[in-house]
């Protein structure tokens, strides 16, 4: 949440967090908002990332104290960056997929 709220809630980024703040109502995800989540979310696991997506404009992340690392959470910021920049998710529809 802090890597989001330094890096990515600014122009041109302007993602916010969507998880609560207080430790005792948050879970195991971070929801981070954004208008284009959808597409974003395509473009992320265009890049190896598994995303959650959440109607209407959230990407869920979770996080793993066991198995992800801090350069694993810093790297998904970087690729949330980087789509933005380059506007990658401009590549993916803005209709969702069904689901199987």
């Amino acid at each position: 949440m802090y890597l989001v709220d330094e890096l990515l809630s600014k122009d041109p980024y302007n993602f916010s967090v969507g998880t609560p703040r207080e430790d005792a109502r948050r879970g195991g995800h971070v929801a981070i908002e954004h208008e284009e989540g959808l597409r974003i979310s395509e473009a992320l696991r265009s890049r190896g990332v598994v995303p959650d997506f959440r109607p209407p404009n959230i990407v869920r992340i979770a996080l793993i104290p066991l198995y992800n690392t801090y350069r694993e959470i810093f790297q998904v910021v970087q690729h949330l960056k980087d789509i933005v920049e380059k506007r990658e998710y401009e590549r993916f529809s803005k209709e969702r997929k069904a689901t199987s």
